[in-house]
């Protein structure tokens, strides 16, 4: 069976429940992502845009902060969609973060999965909520997919594949594309296990074509399959024992005039709802694990081989463990360094280096509470 979709009906973000609540948005970036942004925010009557910073030419009723900082002290701000270069991009998602704002953030958030990770870090203290601008799995022609292989209406699972032709100049295929592309098949299969990528030219930055092979939870397998070339629509493909069904998603997310379905729209849904304290997804952690899977498939292009993926939780009790790991280290290190000084030195006439050794026992002593504080938090977490 062979069924293509447009996107039937009105995306909405969480379920079809409609807008939540009002806010008043402040726009980071005046690309062609953040400029679709404030199209979409100013054409509709749910939100309004307060501010932009640098600001977009046609909108001057809206504000134009000088700089970032005054952009984040805008009065009356409910939440920030954050854009612009990637090394700005990164900052200002910290920045964000710290003031404790609602945010959306452009995927990928910058060349890694880094800022992220800050954010994860400082949102218990300061209550920020970021949703990434993953809105591919909101389609209501994901879900349609969903309910097929919850059903088996298409038979024993076979394979799922993402397919899509990509302006070379818009970004990385690895680091920029497939990081988006990964999470609308994430979400599908579930976390992904292992990735094998190919890539043309070889190297860790094909920009020709590149092959992802992806093994998720029970052996289930997906590819996604990325090309430069002129923009095609890209097609997600779930291949069933009695036949496939094919969805053909939007081609342009930065197209302001979508008819059939609004990704903005659904992604200002989900932040709605998790400024509600319900349980959303896209949320961090579904941004964070396609960052760790593009990393990943990174890794594989550069050693060309497979890569297994192992994810921990990003917590403070993780991080305060890598912490006294990396103290830990550190103190052996300037142990082994000691010692070769403490006894090399009166052979050389420097008798006062022997008094360093003395030093050796408090720093062995350091070590192992450190170890110690470790094995605790693993305890406790």
């Amino acid at each position: 069976m062979m069924v293509a979709s447009r996107g039937p009906g009105v995306g909405r973000g969480q379920g079809g429940e409609g807008r939540v609540s009002f806010m008043n948005l402040l726009i980071l970036g005046d690309g062609p992502e953040e400029r679709a942004w404030a199209a979409t925010i100013a054409r509709g009557a749910e939100h309004t845009l307060s501010a932009a910073y640098p600001g977009f030419a046609g909108l001057d009723d809206v504000a134009r902060p000088r700089d970032l900082d005054d952009a984040l002290v805008v009065a009356g701000i409910d939440a920030v969609v954050v854009g612009g270069a990637p090394g700005f991009r990164a900052e200002a998602l910290r920045r964000v973060a710290a003031e404790g704002l609602l945010a959306v953030c452009l995927h990928p958030p910058g060349p890694d999965s880094e800022a992220y990770y800050q954010v994860a870090l400082s949102r218990a203290e300061t209550g920020a909520v970021l949703v990434p601008d993953l809105s591919l799995r909101l389609h209501p022609g994901v879900e349609r997919l969903r309910q097929a292989m919850a059903g088996q209406e298409l038979g024993a699972f076979r394979g799922l594949r993402y397919e899509a032709i990509v302006d070379p100049a818009s970004g990385d295929l690895a680091r920029f594309h497939f990081a988006r592309a990964v999470d609308v098949v994430r979400s599908l299969l579930g976390e992904i296990e292992a990735v094998t990528a190919t890539g043309d030219p070889p190297g860790d930055q094909p920009d020709e074509m590149l092959v992802v092979q992806l093994r998720a939870s029970d052996a289930r397998r997906a590819e996604v399959r990325l090309s430069s070339g002129p923009v095609a629509p890209p097609q997600l493909v779930l291949t069933g024992a009695n036949g496939s069904l094919t969805l053909e998603l939007p081609d342009n997310l930065t197209d302001t005039d979508l008819e059939c379905w609004d990704p903005h729209g659904a992604i200002l849904d989900v932040l709605a709802a998790a400024r509600a304290g319900r349980d959303v997804h896209p949320d961090l952690a579904d941004g964070t694990r396609a960052m760790e899977v593009a990393e990943g498939v990174v890794r594989s292009l550069r050693r060309g081989r497979t890569v297994e993926l192992h994810y921990e939780e990003i917590s403070e009790a993780g991080t305060f463990k890598s912490v006294m790991t990396s103290l830990g280290c550190l103190i052996l290190l300037a142990v082994l360094v000691v010692l070769p000084i403490a006894l090399a030195g009166p052979a050389l006439g420097i008798g006062w280096t022997i008094y360093l050794a003395y030093l050796i026992p408090p720093l062995l002593l350091v070590f192992l509470c450190l170890q110690l504080l470790r094995f605790a938090a693993r305890g406790s977490s």
